[in-house]
């Protein structure tokens, strides 16, 4: 039970199950080379929680000024309600099924398990969006069916063990696909087929981070015959269906999807004698038209002076008189609709590597010391991706009001008692 939710759904049940079977604890099982095995498969329903008081219509003071009392009376602070209720918000439920094998190879020189899962999620938690005559943008209700499907990896090695040098190996992998198979039900336009919630966008057969948007055609030049509402420097839509208007309904496409293809880790750990060198390369992969995100060229400002002087950067590729073949927009004039360009976020970065050395026990043992290592360390040191900006991974792109990611160094010493 959850009190975040309806007064007649607050409570839910979660049942599950799990069997295994270690087949190389079996008499019958002959296979040398495999020192541990085993299959397991589990089933069963889980529940997400929304946050406290969504169900309810909540009031709030706001930085305004509302009653007045009295002729001649100031005005004074009120409260006003901030939230919509939903007498019907409930538990949000994912059933699923989930295989996987649990292996230790060659003297368990190699070990690991690999995971298959299979999830259907209903009633999901979502803000969603609502016309705002109602006073309000969005309202946390419960919706539709998502299928979620994905595998998933981790193997653990020692390739190299000898007297003086040893080396540790691991690579973990995981890959999801996720599709909207209902939203709400409904078929307003009577085409027999289920309405998306597009001002949510909600898509049925796509994704969750489906990218539906206006497509781009390079930029706007002095020289071209400039559409009615834009200006040389903005975003060249393109559109769709060539009837010389660009609208919100006719022209925008699905450009491609915010999830990755797949994400991945290995880790390293090479010692010999007292020295050890560990290293982690982090990557994440869009494949065709995946982990997408969007670059903003620029405010709406009154020159281009102006966005040098408001600390926006200058040093990318930004369009210009002088600069005709610009990567990316400068709205010196805000276009009547404003495009977005979409790109890569794929990466591979150097996350974590360290070098250390061991002093030998022999040497520390007349002085009280149990153990002493010195040690330099150092954090996202080399990132290797086409997306300009502070940061891929967490989508900060171009624009002025991020900080980058933090390189980092450490010089220290372990000393033990």
């Amino acid at each position: 039970g959850f009190s975040g939710f309806a007064k007649n759904n607050k409570f839910a049940v979660f049942p599950s199950c799990g069997l295994g079977w270690v087949l190389s604890n079996e008499s019958s099982f002959k296979i040398s080379w495999i020192d541990y095995l085993k299959l397991r498969m589990s089933y069963g329903q889980n529940g997400n929680q929304t946050s406290r008081y969504s169900s309810l219509a909540r009031v709030a003071a706001i930085d305004d000024y509302k009653y007045v009392f009295g002729d001649g009376g100031s005005t004074s602070m009120g409260q006003s309600i901030v939230s919509l209720s939903n007498d019907d918000l409930r538990w949000e439920k994912t059933l699923g099924l989930n295989f996987g094998i649990d292996f230790g190879i060659f003297n368990n020189r190699i070990k690991g398990n690999i995971e298959y899962y299979k999830t259907s999620t209903t009633d999901l938690l979502w803000n969603m969006v609502i016309p705002e005559v109602t006073g309000f943008s969005s309202i946390t209700t419960n919706i539709g069916k998502v299928a979620n499907s994905g595998f998933e990896f981790l193997i653990e090695s020692t390739p190299i063990q000898r007297n003086n040098f040893s080396w540790d190996f691991a690579v973990n992998f995981s890959t999801n696909k996720n599709k909207i198979v209902s939203l709400m039900g409904y078929d307003h336009d009577g085409d027999g087929k289920e309405d998306d919630l597009v001002a949510s966008g909600l898509f049925i057969g796509k994704s969750i981070g489906a990218i539906y948007h206006y497509e781009i055609d390079g930029i706007w030049q002095i020289t071209d015959n400039v559409a009615d509402g834009y200006y040389p420097g903005n975003y060249r839509i393109i559109d769709q269906n060539d009837d010389g208007k660009i609208t919100a309904a006719a022209d925008r496409v699905f450009l491609g999807r915010t999830e990755p293809a797949f994400i991945a880790g290995i880790q390293n750990s090479l010692n010999y004698k007292n020295f050890t060198l560990r290293f982690f390369v982090n990557t994440i992969q869009g494949g065709k038209n995946g982990y997408q995100g969007k670059q903003y060229g620029g405010a709406a400002l009154s020159s281009t002076g102006n966005f040098a002087n408001t600390n926006h950067f200058t040093f990318f590729d930004h369009w210009s008189v002088t600069n005709p073949d610009g990567k990316y927009a400068v709205t010196v004039n805000a276009p009547q609709i404003d495009a977005a360009k979409y790109c890569s976020r794929s990466f591979i970065r150097l996350q974590d590597i360290s070098f250390a050395y061991k002093l030998n026990q022999s040497l520390l043992q007349n002085i009280g010391i149990a153990g002493a290592k010195f040690y330099i360390s150092g954090k996202n040191l080399l990132t290797f991706t086409k997306w300009d900006g502070w940061d891929p991974e967490t989508n900060q792109g171009i624009e002025s009001n991020y900080y980058p990611v933090m390189k980092s160094f450490t010089l220290g010493v372990d000393i033990e008692f």
